[in-house]
């Protein structure tokens, strides 16, 4: 080999076209919109604390419906 000379490797499997990198560039976009989309829908889940105090309200307003109901119709 001469001196000055570059060593030129065979391509592998792993060596991408410029067309199969900028297709991975734009799947890697739309897999980051689909996540940021996910993300906000998740922060809209109601948290523990508000599913207790809406179950807890609901079991109290229930009850006090049904002793309305029973002291109106019965008695």
């Amino acid at each position: 080999m001469k001196p000055g000379t570059k060593l030129v490797q065979p391509p592998t499997e792993y060596d991408l076209t410029l067309r199969q990198a900028d297709q991975a560039r734009t799947d890697f976009v739309v897999i980051e919109d689909g996540l940021e989309f996910i993300m906000g829908q998740m922060a809209k889940v109601p948290k523990r604390k508000e599913l207790a105090s809406v179950a807890a309200g609901s079991f109290v307003s229930g009850a006090a419906i049904a002793t309305l109901v029973n002291l109106i119709f019965v008695h």
